[in-house]
């Protein structure tokens, strides 16, 4: 019993789908003019505003301050276009009841229910969307991978909050925007505390989860982050920091939520309340605010678990996300597809293929995916985000002597036990806070049910990563788990045939091998292979294909 105990709490907590990148790049100061095309996945323009737009209790900075911060080395605002698009997000206009400041995507106004104050956050959108270019078009790919910086853009603003601390002409700038009109010194002064606490705050952030080696764009450790901000933050204590030291690439979202389980190590599972796990946990990781407190008064044995996270929004946001379609390459835009190669290719991908990545009608409201586990020593690829998730260790703190999970006859945390056990007691209790208030008490106890059991089988899985339908992969590279291969044709190489170093950033699709530009440019970093955690190796699936076979099969991965 106490072994499907951990499992089942370690595996909650490794099921935390985050959005949340980290590590930094340079973009270009002179954004690119694209024509920006909307590809057909069954959303229409409303539908995007409120993916795009919706809250979901992500608390970074205060709203205001945001519009009107200066970046650190100049008088330029951070919240410019020109400053956005070089961190890699995509600009929208003031066009919609959503975006009434013309925030990029993924960005939004989140205002606390109690107070009314504002604060900057983002959504899954801000991580979880795409963009093509090719030839003077740009395609927007919703729930495709995006190439952009979290990090840096973290950093950036506690760079920027620091130096406006420090420098009376930037603060004086700050406090002229930011008041619009005559205001009283006092206010200044006091502007000035909080602004001090609230970068005390994020620099520590930033230093605790800084990674060994840049991610560059469109990376994360996802775990490493989250874990940090609850065994760390949420319970105060400082000597549990993890190392982030395994970044990912983006899913992409397309059939997340018909999927049995997602994440790319298998660890979140559908099944009952499982959508409200992984994206709570995805909320934790984008400044939830999760703080697990004693009470005031009381029964001693309790504990607060304080939070800000949205769930009606989230409950919204899991409704839209089920009826998205995965983008088809589209033959007006593109180069268009041969079909006679296609045809051959076919062939291939049945024999090389389709064990592991089944094809799936896109638009079948009812498509159920089943996704298949790889074994760590069968797939061969980087290991270190599986081993990271499931093998950390930390001291339980303020949780020792507290139920490891909030059901009856359950076992009490001793001093230290598995890093995502305790996460998985954070996200557990937050559940059976606000859950039966959403869904009703009998529906809530349905799905916690279906939930545990799924749990209980999906624990059984090897350590390994997950195979997914293919379907739309054209839109999403570069590919493995970590983004440690171009394009499909690298990955159809042998693996010590491989690319070693090649950059990442570009939107430029290549459409003859399936990947984007690797050229170093201004709008790139570069991704070394040799670095722990960026291996390349493995997945020697198709790499006995002759060239022509190669190109065939690749043909017809475009049509899925």
């Amino acid at each position: 019993m106490k072994k499907i105990i951990m499992l089942f709490g370690a595996a909650i907590a490794l099921g935390i789908f985050i959005t949340f990148i980290i590590n930094g790049t340079n973009k270009s100061d002179t954004p690119v003019a694209y024509d920006t095309i909307y590809l057909d996945q069954n959303w229409d323009k409303e539908t995007r505003n409120e993916w795009w737009f919706t809250p979901q209790g992500s608390w970074i900075i205060p709203y205001d301050w945001f519009l009107v911060l200066e970046k650190a080395n100049s008088e330029e605002r951070l919240s410019s276009d020109k400053n956005m698009e070089r961190l890699g997000y995509i600009p929208r206009s003031k066009e919609s009841k959503w975006n009434p400041d013309g925030l990029p995507i993924g960005f939004v106004k989140d205002k606390d229910p109690k107070s009314k104050d504002a604060y900057l956050g983002v959504t899954c959108a801000a991580c979880h969307t795409g963009q093509v270019e090719y030839q003077g078009k740009r395609l927007i790919v919703e729930g495709g991978p995006a190439r952009a910086d979290f990090d840096h853009f973290i950093s950036e603003i506690a760079e920027a909050l620091q130096a406006t601390l420090n420098d009376k002409n930037k603060f004086g700038r700050l406090v002229d925007n930011y008041f619009s009109d005559d205001y009283d010194p006092d206010e200044a002064t006091k502007l000035k505390k909080q602004m001090t606490n609230v970068s005390t705050n994020l620099n520590a952030r930033v230093e605790r989860n800084r990674p060994p080696h840049a991610n560059g764009y469109g990376r994360l450790d996802a775990f490493g982050n989250i874990f940090n901000e609850v065994v760390v933050t949420a319970i105060n204590e400082p000597g549990n920091v993890n190392p982030v030291n395994a970044p990912v690439s983006y899913p992409v979202l397309w059939d997340t939520p018909q999927h049995d389980v997602v994440q790319w190590n298998a660890s979140a599972v559908n099944a009952g309340i499982g959508p409200y796990v992984r994206n709570a946990g995805e909320v934790v990781g984008v400044f939830g605010g999760v703080l697990i407190e004693k009470p005031s008064s009381g029964s001693p044995g309790e504990l607060l678990y304080r939070h800000h996270i949205n769930f009606e929004n989230l409950k919204r946001l899991e409704d839209i996300l089920i009826t998205l379609w995965s983008p088809v390459w589209p033959e007006t835009l593109l180069p268009s597809i041969d079909q006679a190669k296609a045809g051959l290719g076919k062939a291939h991908y049945d024999k090389q293929c389709l064990s592991c990545h089944e094809t799936i009608n896109r638009k079948d409201p009812n498509r159920q995916i089943t996704a298949k586990v790889v074994a760590l020593k069968d797939i061969g690829t980087d290991p270190l985000m599986a081993d990271n998730s499931a093998k950390g260790i930390s001291k339980t703190g303020i949780l020792e002597g507290q139920p490891i999970l909030p059901l009856p006859d359950m076992p009490a945390f001793g001093p230290q036990a598995p890093t995502g056990l305790l996460v998985g007691n954070a996200i557990v209790n937050i559940l059976f806070q606000e859950l039966p208030k959403l869904l009703g008490p009998d529906e809530f106890k349905k799905g916690a049910g279906e939930f545990l059991q799924a749990k209980t089988i999906n624990g059984k899985v090897p350590l390994g990563y997950k195979a997914r339908p293919l379907n739309g992969i054209w839109a999403s590279a570069p590919f493995l788990h970590n983004g440690s291969v171009p394009s499909l044709w690298e990955l159809l190489k042998k693996p010590n045939d491989r690319m070693r170093q090649f950059y990442v950033g570009n939107d430029e699709l290549d459409p003859v091998h399936v990947g984007f530009s690797i050229n170093d440019g201004p709008l790139t970093s570069k991704f070394d292979t040799a670095i722990p955690g960026n291996s390349n190796q493995g997945h020697d699936y198709g790499t006995d294909l002759n060239d022509t076979e190669k190109m065939e099969l690749i043909e017809y991965i475009k049509t899925l």
